[in-house]
């Protein structure tokens, strides 16, 4: 499988698991078992970030404001880089205060912020999802599997 399918294939997890442990927040033992997934899908992608080729570190979630002005803000890498960080941010905080919490105990604070982290985590998606689609529509269609011309 070339690097291109299985960077499509860990976003297309990735976003699957996470949308559906979001959804099935009310389902006890399933959205236990989705955070599980998350956080495998998460390790996994750390350990390919340090032993495997440079475009897959961790680099790519820092972003670099050099060169950001009014007139490029909208396709500046910085504004899309910025966007993942807070989404890495978000589910990795959300699957770290989760892992601690079973599906019959209430942890109080661990909870509520496990609750914020996961709204976060949607807000984020969708504010990704929406600046892909509007500013960097070549990217969006890359990754969701439709960057062949329609013939």
């Amino acid at each position: 499988m070339s690097l291109i399918k299985r960077i499509r294939f860990y976003h297309t997890a990735l976003a699957c698991l996470t949308v559906f442990a979001w959804l099935s927040g009310d389902f006890g033992l399933v959205h236990e078992w989705l955070g599980y997934a998350v956080a495998a899908v998460i390790g996994f992608r750390l350990l390919w970030a340090v032993f495997n080729p440079r475009q897959l570190g961790l680099s790519r979630f820092y972003p670099d404001f050099d060169g950001l002005a009014f007139g490029n803000a909208f396709h500046h890498p910085a504004v899309s880089r910025t966007l993942i960080l807070g989404v890495a941010a978000s589910v990795i905080g959300a699957t770290v205060t989760g892992l601690p919490l079973d599906s019959g105990s209430s942890e109080g604070i661990l909870e509520d912020i496990h609750e914020i982290l996961a709204n976060i985590v949607f807000v984020t998606v969708v504010l990704h999802a929406a600046y892909l689609l509007t500013f960097r529509r070549p990217l969006a269609r890359f990754m969701l599997f439709r960057d062949r011309r329609m013939k």
